[in-house]
């Protein structure tokens, strides 16, 4: 009896951790939000209600005002009612506080809420045209997305080179008078010097040697294939292209580790392969790692993340580009390096990825 009880609670425990686990995950943003509402003779439930409807707009709004450009484009002209009216379906939330100022008959609460991320993105992909349409329909997506860590740069001090000019000259003044003693001549003699400075500085740019990850590009593999998925495209490898004459992963690497970015000729190889494999979509980008330190504030490594990608759309034998992210930069800290980097990595392809696909939903292209 006692092993079975023993094996009861374990099992419950075991349910209790999963179902936490499965809530968690679907929420993802925490935003805050506050109001005050007014009221009249006594504070009833009604205005409690009131107060925290409006805190929970001002939690959305915050949310809200981080999406890019195209996403808010697509929520402002599309779908802001259809998220108002429901709002209960993308976001919990909990009270924080509740204060009642009697003086002045006045009501406040704040929350704290938790956007259901995956509800959100169900919504923006159901009402584009990629997700409207069904499986025959589908467009085929391909991605090359590649991470690269700094690993050495090298600097150079300046180089000054300075320049003075001299010039001297003497004045020579007369002055001739009279005296009781006869005539006289005096004679002056002034010196002068004139300097000019001047110069140049020149500096050599940095070298930068990298090493392309590829631990980390099976993290951007995965975060492309979630987001394309989600959003209604089919996913595509990039080693298929190399039938149709895109280079060998091995040789893009080496470009990488080469170059501050993949040379043109490169770049015009892959896209022509992809027009000849019949692709629908093709993007490629790379996030960099660097600027690894130790957060003064915090003690926690800290490194940085730029990201740039684009999407090219294929139809009738050309590409054209329909989306990009240039350059964008995030920081992950964590108490170990490798973690910090894997978080950075996430966190620049899941925006590049989300921003590029607002855009192409924003266009209404499947």
């Amino acid at each position: 009896m006692e092993v079975d009880s023993m094996l009861s609670k374990k099992v419950m425990v075991f349910v209790v951790i999963i179902v936490l686990a499965i809530t968690t995950s679907a929420f993802g943003d925490e935003v805050r939000g506050s109001a005050t509402v007014g009221y009249k003779w006594s504070l009833n439930d009604k205005v409690k209600n009131e107060a925290l409807e409006k805190a929970k707009l001002d939690a959305w709004g915050k949310y809200t005002s981080k999406f890019p450009r195209a996403r808010m484009s697509i929520y402002q002209t599309r779908l802001k009612s259809q998220f108002l009216n429901n709002l209960d379906q993308f976001m919990s939330y909990q009270i924080e506080g509740e204060r009642n100022d009697k003086k002045n008959d006045r009501y406040s609460v704040a929350i704290r809420a938790k956007i259901n991320d995956v509800a959100v993105d169900d919504l923006f992909t159901r009402n584009s045209a990629a997700g409207s349409a069904n499986d025959s329909q589908l467009s085929d997506f391909g991605s090359l997305f590649i991470a690269r860590v700094q690993v050495q740069q090298k600097n150079y001090k300046k180089r000054v080179v300075d320049v003075t000019r001299s010039e001297s000259s003497s004045v020579v003044e007369q002055t001739t008078g009279i005296s009781n003693a006869g005539d006289v001549d005096a004679v002056n003699t002034k010196d002068m010097t004139v300097k000019e400075s001047g110069g140049s500085v020149t500096q050599k740019r940095a070298e930068t040697v990298y090493e392309v990850s590829e631990d980390y590009n099976t993290s951007l593999a995965d975060v492309v294939s979630e987001r394309l998925e989600d959003a209604g495209y089919s996913p595509l490898e990039y080693e298929d292209l190399t039938d149709c004459g895109a280079p060998f992963l091995e040789d893009v690497y080496e470009e990488f580790r080469s170059n501050a970015k993949m040379g043109s000729r490169m770049v015009k190889s892959i896209r022509n392969a992809a027009i000849d494999c019949g692709w629908s979509y093709f993007g490629m980008g790379e996030v960099t790692l660097s600027g690894h330190r130790v957060d003064p504030a915090t003690g926690l490594k800290a490194v940085d993340a730029n990201v740039s990608y684009k999407v090219w759309r294929i139809e009738d034998g050309r590409s054209r580009r329909v989306a990009s992210v240039r350059n964008k930069t995030f920081t992950a800290m964590h108490t170990n390096e490798v973690a910090a980097e894997q978080e950075a990595v996430i966190k620049a392809a899941d925006y590049a990825l989300k921003t590029v696909i607002a855009k192409l939903q924003a266009k209404e292209v499947r």
